[in-house]
């Protein structure tokens, strides 16, 4: 494996300590004592924090593609479905820091918040293209464009806003209750896909929690 660099190696130990701690708690100075560097070393690499805040969403982006590319390459199918909720999830729970603080992060970091908002039209207008396909190929009920968005948004808001209701509610946000909001999604769902039946991690879990 490839050594990291020092600017990689630097956004690891951020992303590390804004999941476990938030990053409003997180200094620059925090960040590079953690990964035993000094402060100039981390400020020739970033200027700032929201610098770094930006280049571990970049990261976070990556990893969502990943699972898109597989969604969209792949024949439609409920298995489709379920593997890019999978897939979503553990992206989220990697970055978990951005489902919890998104909200508040855009309105103090007007790179991200730009960013974020191309972002997330860009992902819905690929979602919907997803669900037509799946919808023409059978395995998903029609459905009238005004209630094709409703679906879309329904189902993207509860994906978004999951772990920000866990941590509101002060329930467990370990890995499996991430997870969970995968089957919520498929909740949205089930109402109009066609004979499906289950068959992943996300849903056999159903009995577990």
């Amino acid at each position: 494996m490839a050594r990291r660099s020092t600017k990689e190696h630097i956004v690891d130990v951020a992303i590390a300590l804004f999941n476990e701690r938030g990053s409003a708690a997180v200094s620059t100075n925090h960040i590079a004592e953690a990964a035993g560097i000094s402060p100039g070393n981390l400020y020739y690499h970033f200027r700032n924090k929201e610098e770094i805040i930006l280049e571990a969403y970049e990261r976070a982006l990556r990893a969502y593609d990943e699972a898109w590319a597989h969604a969209g390459a792949a024949p439609p199918s409920p298995q489709t479905i379920l593997d890019l909720l999978e897939e979503t999830f553990e992206a989220q729970w990697e970055y978990r820091f951005f489902q919890r603080e998104m909200s508040w992060l855009v309105q103090t970091n007007e790179p991200l918040r730009d960013r974020y908002r191309n972002i997330m039209r860009t992902r819905l207008a690929y979602y919907r293209s997803l669900i037509r396909a799946w919808i023409a190929a059978g395995i998903c009920q029609p459905l009238p464009e005004e209630r094709l968005d409703d679906l879309v948004l329904a189902s993207w808001v509860v994906g978004e806003e999951w772990l920000a209701y866990l941590e509101a509610m002060g329930e467990a946000t370990d890995q499996k209750a991430v997870r969970r909001g995968g089957r919520l999604i498929l909740e949205v769902f089930r109402p109009y896909l066609v004979d499906f039946e289950p068959r992943s991690s996300v849903a056999a879990q159903e009995g577990t929690s």
